[in-house]
């Protein structure tokens, strides 16, 4: 997050809020749909057009824009550190301060609100950020790649020893997947959509467990995407997109072999293990880079800029309106609320997301209006800084 030491990056903001309502498209369905039903790849609803719409889903969304949240957060820690420096304060303390206060936020949001919570894994992820605070761009660059080539490369180097290995295992037939996976679907609408709060909270809290030990897995492209984050900050791409147009368009490059992977990972059927490792953890990653990069161009057009600076106003209250965007889902869809667990088919998840989200910028603009920050990064600032967390620069102003 920018200080009042430097002026706010604008496409930031705005990148940042383009990748919440992204995240907000997938993460709907699993507020209505069981956790291992997803799992089990059940597709619970029939209709050409849910099936054409996830799996465009699949495609272009699904774990792209959790990839560039986390790049984000990544050009956000060398920004905070380079405004302490600044300011003479402790980057350690403030940061530390600052992760503590997401790792406890993330536990109440896993356990008492939705079991998909990601702030948990960013906060452990951010410890082990800090010890590339001080690493060169090209050592940032480096760790960044290599980190997000772990998993395949691992997986590629035990195919070929092993043949055996890189065959894809399924300890279920495509019939008792579905039945397994309607089973638990039944299951979690009898709790989540018509149970107590003790049973959803008991469910939940299993869920969110289930839900960490699959996250595992992926910390090292979490990791990796941080330090690309950082990389970029550190070279300042995005502060200088013109300086850099031509280094920005080779992400577009990385992103159609990227869209290739994602395409051969959804459409081929009986992949080795080792080939959907690399769509997943070397494609979707190309496709969010490619996302930056054709985002940060279409910025620097007054046309285009006006468009994607609506993403802004969700984008500055980040913190605040993913969180709203779980507390609401658990009002339509768990028994405390309306209770339409498992009730509603995809294309009206998808547009209920979208309108959600569309109240939420226009929530931003008036709230921001009239008070400088969220009331979450309020209360997250007020951790981080143990006092005041609104500057007297930012009482004053207005957004615009």
């Amino acid at each position: 997050m920018a200080t009042n030491s430097q002026p706010r990056i604008q496409l930031i903001d705005s990148l940042r809020g383009f990748a919440l309502l992204g995240i907000f498209l997938v993460n709907i369905t699993f507020f209505t749909t069981s956790l291992q039903t997803i799992s089990f790849g059940v597709e619970l609803w029939s209709g050409w057009y849910n099936e054409v719409l996830m799996l465009l889903r699949g495609i272009v969304i699904d774990g792209k824009f959790i990839l560039i949240f986390s790049f984000l957060f990544g050009y956000g820690m060398v920004l905070l550190r380079e405004s302490s420096q600044a300011k003479g304060r402790s980057f350690n303390r403030l940061y530390a301060r600052r992760l503590t206060a997401l790792l406890l936020i993330g536990l109440i949001h896993g356990i008492l609100i939705w079991y998909g919570d990601v702030l948990t894994h960013y906060a452990l992820m951010g410890f082990l950020l800090m010890l590339f605070q001080r690493c060169k761009p090209r050592t940032l660059l480096i760790w960044s790649v290599s980190l997000l080539l772990i998993v395949p490369v691992l997986l590629t180097g035990a195919s070929l020893l092993n043949p055996a290995s890189g065959q894809v295992f399924e300890p279920f037939s495509p019939a008792d997947a579905h039945q397994m996976g309607i089973y638990f679907q039944e299951q979690d609408a009898a709790i989540y959509g018509e149970g107590s709060m003790a049973q959803i909270i008991a469910q939940r809290l299993n869920d969110y467990i289930g839900s960490i030990l699959n996250m595992v897995v992926f910390y090292p492209q979490v990791l990796g995407m941080f330090l690309m984050g950082a990389y970029f900050c550190k070279r300042r791409i995005l502060h200088e997109v013109q300086k850099h147009r031509q280094g920005i368009r080779l992400t577009l490059l990385g992103g159609i072999a990227g869209l290739a992977l994602q395409l051969v990972m959804t459409l081929a059927d009986g992949l080795p293990s080792w080939v959907e490792a690399a769509a997943l953890f070397v494609g979707a990653p190309l496709l969010a880079l490619a996302y930056i990069g054709v985002f940060a161009l279409l910025y620097q057009n007054k046309s285009w800029q006006k468009v994607l600076h609506v993403f802004s106003y969700p984008g500055k209250m980040a913190f605040t309106n993913y969180l709203l965007q779980s507390i609401l889902c658990g009002l339509i869809f768990y028994s405390y609320g309306l209770g339409w667990y498992g009730t509603i088919e995809p294309v009206w998840q998808m547009l209920m997301a979208v309108v959600i989200f569309a109240v939420q910028v226009a929530f931003s603009r008036v709230w921001l209006k009239r008070l400088p920050i969220g009331p979450f990064e309020y209360v997250w600032r007020l951790f981080t800084y143990w006092g005041n967390p609104v500057k007297p620069r930012e009482r004053v102003h207005v957004s615009s």
